[in-house]
């Protein structure tokens, strides 16, 4: 049998600290928050989620998350990088109306800088339709969807769904097959 010594092992913590976390300069370098860690690279790649509102100062966008990952620690300032885009759940529900049709897709886009992301659009026709209107509408929209990425950094794709720049345009093009109500990126993030 193995003897167990008579020494003692005291465990010290060490003291945690406050540290601001800080948005990407998309935002303006906005303070998004304060969070407590021990050392500074505790904080590296920890993910948090802040409403769009809060970004903004605009409470019509009090429906969309924005996912960040602390990417560097400088002094007690925490530096995030955008990681996704969010539509709360209540909101896409909210779309579908009696006798009306939604189109939700799933896939896969590589921006110009390489970056893959996972994009979930949804559409909401204005009144019901049949399937093969429902099978062009979402062609047409990873169409679009696909080119408009492959022309922008991820950054840049992140911003313009944020300005809602691409839905807008997507509803456009959509409008010619069917009309439609509600036009959205449901989920936007990146793919490891």
């Amino acid at each position: 049998m193995a003897k167990v010594s008579g020494k003692k092992v005291t465990l010290r913590k060490k003291k945690k600290k406050w540290f601001k976390i800080t948005a990407p300069s998309e935002f303006k370098g906005k303070n998004i928050g304060e969070t407590v860690a021990a050392e500074p690279n505790d904080m590296v790649n920890r993910v948090l989620k802040v409403n769009l509102m809060s970004l903004l100062d605009d409470y019509k966008r009090q429906n969309v998350n924005i996912k960040f990952k602390v990417e560097s620690v400088n002094d007690d300032n925490a530096v995030c990088k955008t990681i996704g885009y969010e539509l709360i759940k209540s909101q896409s529900r909210r779309f579908t109306r009696k006798g009306a049709d939604k189109m939700d897709d799933s896939f896969i886009a590589v921006s110009k800088d390489g970056v893959k992301l996972k994009i979930k659009p949804v559409v909401v026709t204005r009144h019901r339709v049949s399937v093969g209107v429902i099978k062009a509408l979402r062609a047409k929209s990873k169409e679009y969807v696909l080119n408009k990425v492959k022309e922008l950094d991820s950054k840049d794709v992140f911003q313009s769904v944020i300005q809602m720049k691409v839905q807008r345009e997507m509803k456009l093009i959509l409008n010619k097959v069917c009309p439609i109500g509600p036009c959205e990126i449901r989920s936007l993030s990146l793919v490891n």
